[in-house]
C-alpha cells in the first residue's frame, strides 16, 4: 500500500530551497552587517588610512547595490533555463541581421534587468543559440529600455528645464548606440566564429544544456530546477562582480572626483568627464539619473547624457564581469566602440536634436 508520507510533493522541494537560500542570504548578511560596523566605527578610524576607508567602503556599497539585481539576473536566467526551449527561442529571433539587432536592442522591456543581472541573463541566451549580434544589441540596451529605469529618470529630471528631453533622449540614443556597436562589434569580427568569441563557460555549456526532453514535466519540476540553476550562475557571477568591485572602488579612490568635475561644461571636454565619472562610479541604472540630476548646473546636457547612456554599458566592474561571457579578443574590441560610439553619438545628439 502507498505510503502517502513518502510522496514528493514538489511545492515542499521548491519551499524548503527558498527557505534555504533566505537562511543563507539572512547568514551572509547579520555577519557582515557587523563587521561593517565593527570596521566604520571601530577599526577604520584608529588603524586604517583615509584612502583605504574609502576603498573599503566603496567596495562594499558597490557588492551591496549590485548583489540583489544579480541575484535577480539569475532568477531570470534560470527560469529561461527551464521555461523557453531552444526550439522556441529560434522561432521568434529574425532572420534578417536589423531585425536581429532591433529586437535585440528592445528585448529588455520584456526582460527587464539593471547592467549587473543582464550580464547572467545574456549568457543563458547565448547558450540558447542566441546569435551574437542580437545579444551585444540587449547586453548594451537592456539597461536602458528597463521600465523602471525610464520612469527613474523622468522622477530624477522633473521639475528641471531637460524634464522631458533628458529621458527621452537617453532612451531613443541608448537603444540607436546599442544597435550601431553591436553591428560595428560584428562587423569588425565578422571573420571569427561566435563560438570563438565565447569564454569557455559560455560555449562550453551550450552544448551540454538541458535538452527539452529531458525537462521535468511539471511546473513545480521546472521550478525546482530553475531554483538550481539560479543558485549556480550567482555563485559563479558573484566571484566576478567582486573582482569588478574591487577594482572600481580603487579608481574611485585613486581617482579625486574633483578633478573631473573642474572640466564643467566644456562642450567636449565635459562629456568626456562625465563619461570617466560613469566608468568610475559604478552606479546601477535604475538610480543613475538621480546622480547626472544633481549636476544640474554643473554640467551640459550632453555631458549628463552621454553619463547616462554610458553608465549601463560600460564601467569598471562590467569590464570584468564582461570576462564570464566573452573572450578577451571581442572584449578589447567591444570596450573601445562603446566609448567612441557614445561619445560621437552624443555631441551629434546635442548638436543636431538638441540644439
Amino acid at each position: 500500500m502507498h505510503d502517502p508520507r513518502n510522496h514528493h510533493d514538489p511545492s515542499r522541494t521548491v519551499g524548503h530551497k527558498l527557505k534555504i537560500a533566505g537562511l543563507v542570504l539572512l547568514g551572509a548578511a547579520v555577519p557582515t552587517v557587523i563587521v561593517l560596523a565593527v570596521l566604520r566605527n571601530v577599526l577604520l578610524p584608529v588603524t586604517l588610512n583615509p584612502a583605504v576607508q574609502v576603498f573599503s567602503l566603496s567596495m562594499l556599497s558597490i557588492l551591496f547595490e549590485a548583489m540583489p539585481f544579480v541575484l535577480l539576473g539569475a532568477l531570470v536566467s534560470g527560469i529561461i533555463e527551464m521555461f523557453v526551449s531552444r526550439q522556441t527561442l529560434l522561432r521568434i529571433i529574425p532572420r534578417s541581421a536589423v531585425g536581429q539587432l532591433l529586437v535585440g536592442a528592445v528585448a529588455g522591456v520584456a526582460l527587464p534587468v539593471c547592467e549587473c543581472g543582464v550580464i547572467v541573463v545574456l549568457r543563458r541566451l547565448l547558450r540558447k543559440g542566441m546569435p551574437l549580434k542580437m545579444a551585444l544589441a540587449y547586453l548594451l540596451a537592456a539597461p536602458i529600455v528597463n521600465p523602471v529605469v525610464i520612469v527613474s529618470t523622468f522622477a530624477a529630471f522633473r521639475g528641471k528645464p531637460e524634464h522631458l528631453a533628458m529621458p527621452l533622449s537617453r532612451l531613443g540614443l541608448g537603444v540607436a548606440a546599442a544597435v550601431a556597436i553591436a553591428a560595428l562589434v560584428t562587423a569588425i569580427l565578422r571573420k571569427r566564429s561566435a563560438e570563438s568569441l565565447l569564454a569557455d563557460e559560455t560555449s562550453h555549456a551550450h552544448h551540454h544544456a538541458h535538452h527539452d526532453h529531458d525537462a521535468p514535466p511539471t511546473v513545480w519540476r521546472k521550478l525546482s530546477a530553475a531554483t538550481d540553476h539560479a543558485v549556480l550562475e550567482f555563485m559563479e557571477v558573484a566571484r566576478y562582480l567582486v573582482a569588478g568591485a574591487a577594482v572600481a572602488a580603487l579608481a574611485q579612490t585613486l581617482i579625486p572626483r574633483d578633478a573631473l568635475v573642474g572640466f564643467g561644461r566644456h562642450p567636449v571636454f565635459g562629456v568626456l568627464g562625465m563619461m570617466a565619472l560613469a566608468l568610475i562610479l559604478n552606479l546601477c541604472s535604475e538610480a543613475d539619473a538621480f546622480v547626472a540630476a544633481s549636476f544640474a548646473t554643473t554640467f551640459s546636457f550632453a555631458a549628463k547624457l552621454a553619463f547616462l547612456v554610458l553608465g549601463p554599458m560600460l564601467d569598471m566592474k562590467l569590464i570584468i564581469m564582461y570576462g564570464m561571457v566573452f573572450r578577451r579578443r571581442l572584449i578589447v574590441v567591444l570596450v573601445p566602440t562603446i566609448l567612441v560610439v557614445v561619445f560621437l553619438a552624443v555631441l551629434a545628439w546635442s548638436y543636431l536634436v538638441i540644439g
